[in-house]
């Protein structure tokens, strides 16, 4: 009873993080009426994730005890974003984003010490497969005619946005990948999911979320060459495909030409000078978490008064995160992407080599997208959840690993052999038996 709970709750957790649930708001609000974060609705979904988390690590330390992982730093960073509050330009706001951030590194570490890593990239796999069918069905049964009038002009599906339906679906492709080449019995499964998370991607006209699948797909192959040691044509073709996509990721224009928009509606390279114009101003703690695009801000209320719109973010991840929480609060999630970094190249060189792939993956999505949208400071964005979850998965792989290398140096005397341990031997086995 107990396991199908926690998988309840791990399913729960899943969909929350991804924004999936916010398609129950938008059901009884309509398209426009939905996201309030003052709403009943709304307020319920987050305070049951709040209580969802808490189970999950709960249960999570009920059945490990200590976590094989750094809890720490995770929990500083998160907890920066809190802190913050206490210099927001608007605390109440930063204090509530702030507490769901902290929650949602809270149940990644749950999630991660109940679950098997392969088992839950399925699990991401089968909810952004989800997220895709109920998106069409969305568009094209329940509200046909919302997709082609003034009503809502985006492909954006069940969720509040189209890009972070693209989002979704990228990450749909990431986790599928993953199951590909893993999972061998399942293959025309994953095979269907990751055609139709790039088709429905497509649809959403995402441009920054088209060009990170793009990356997926070439990085992918290249990561499977390198696993089968064919070094250097990996290193040659690596080279060749980053240029590529730093040339489509820096100039997405022609990506949004090729998808039918106006490139000068963007004007993201604009927003980016007042953005790093206000940086200035508050260079080493921010304006606040979730705070500076606020409508009382006056000096967001400049930036959309010179480029004519309002404007949600800084279409830029590092600005954005130097706006909310200055160069210290970037610098603690900067260390922990370089550290994750290190943790994925060191897998791939042990027995959690495809998964090591796949986290290098991530954090390559992760640094494309930042390039033209925020990433890593929503709590509730799939790339969050993501990001801490296989980071602890990581070093929870390399921490086994080392203790079966420690172990494999004492051998346990066979019955009838006169040699066995000394004591400090048997004393070290024992404590490493019980972790």
């Amino acid at each position: 009873m107990m396991t199908k709970v926690v998988h309840a709750a791990s399913i729960y957790y899943v969909l929350h993080t991804m924004s999936f649930l916010g398609v129950i708001d938008k059901l009884v609000n309509g398209p426009r009426g939905a996201g309030s974060t003052g709403n009943d609705i709304t307020m319920t979904v987050n305070l049951l994730g709040v209580f969802v988390s808490v189970f999950l690590f709960w249960s999570g330390m009920r059945k490990t005890g200590a976590a094989r992982f750094n809890k720490f730093l995770p929990l500083l960073a998160a907890g920066f974003l809190l802190a913050s509050a206490l210099w927001s330009v608007k605390p109440s706001l930063t204090f509530t984003q702030g507490t769901a951030y902290v929650f949602v590194v809270v149940g990644a570490i749950g999630l991660v010490q109940v679950s098997d890593r392969d088992e839950l990239m399925d699990l991401l796999v089968r909810t952004c497969a989800l997220s895709a069918v109920a998106s069409v069905l969305w568009q094209f049964v329940l509200f046909p005619g919302a997709a082609f009038n003034d009503t809502e002009p985006d492909f954006e599906g069940i969720f509040s946005q189209k890009n972070v339906l693209g989002q979704v679906m990228a990450a749909g492709v990431l986790g599928a990948l993953h199951c590909l080449r893993v999972r061998k019995g399942r293959r025309l499964r994953y095979i269907c999911i990751i055609a139709l998370c790039t088709t429905v991607a497509f649809l959403s006209k995402s441009s920054t979320s088209l060009v990170a699948i793009a990356a997926l797909f070439c990085l992918d192959f290249l990561g499977r060459l390198y696993l089968k040691g064919a070094s250097i044509g990996t290193i040659c073709l690596s080279m060749g495909c980053a240029l590529v996509l730093l040339f489509f990721a820096v100039n997405d224009d022609l990506i949004l030409e090729i998808l039918g928009k106006d490139a000068t509606l963007t004007g993201r390279t604009q927003i980016w000078q007042y953005a790093i114009d206000n940086i200035g101003e508050k260079p080493l703690f921010g304006w606040g978490y979730a705070a500076f695009w606020v409508p009382g801000n006056p000096a967001a209320g400049q930036i959309a008064e010179a480029v004519n719109w309002e404007v949600p973010n800084a279409h830029n991840g590092l600005l954005e995160f130097l706006l909310g929480v200055g160069a210290v609060g970037s610098s603690l999630f900067l260390l922990l992407w370089a550290r994750n970094l290190v943790m994925a190249v060191r897998c791939m060189k042990g027995r959690a080599r495809q998964f090591g792939l796949t986290s290098m993956l991530l954090l390559i999505a992760i640094l494309l997208i930042g390039i033209s949208e925020q990433v890593l400071l929503a709590a509730l964005q799939i790339w969050t959840s993501m990001f801490f979850i296989m980071g602890f998965i990581c070093e929870r792989e390399l921490s086994l690993e080392r203790d079966e290398a420690r172990l494999g140096r004492f051998e346990i005397p066979k019955p009838g052999n006169p040699h066995s341990l000394n004591p400090s031997g048997m004393r070290q086995l024992s404590r490493q038996l019980r972790l």
